[in-house]
């Protein structure tokens, strides 16, 4: 009897553990699409922002803890969009501490060339 029970704190740990992933990778993906769309030539921040935040919500739900942020920066001269989202990594079920899971994406800027 006790090593059912056992057995069954097992694998409920090992779901979570892979709903926790499953979060993880969701939240990555969204923030590199949405670094890539934002940078996109003639796209802007909000679209690479808005983009992250569908793909957010249609694969975990609404979340109002959620925070994505999209802003631009240079790394060795050249502009670099960077996406970043802050959202609750699960602990218990779907429940956890807000702002807890922290990922970050970024993607070039393309430019026009100028002949």
């Amino acid at each position: 009897m006790l090593v059912q029970v056992l057995v069954v704190f097992v694998v409920l740990g090992l779901l979570q553990l892979a709903f926790a992933l499953h979060t993880r990778n969701v939240a990555v993906d969204a923030a590199s699409e949405g670094a890539r769309r934002a940078s996109l030539l003639g796209a802007t921040l909000a679209e690479g922002a808005d983009r992250t935040s569908q793909l957010l919500n249609t694969a975990l739900g609404s979340d109002v803890s959620r925070d994505v942020r999209v802003f631009e920066t240079a790394v060795d001269g050249q502009p670099v969009v960077r996406v970043e989202v802050d959202a609750t990594l699960p602990l218990l079920g779907p429940f956890g501490f807000a702002n807890t899971l922290h990922v970050s994406a970024s993607s070039w800027k393309e430019r026009e060339r100028v002949p």
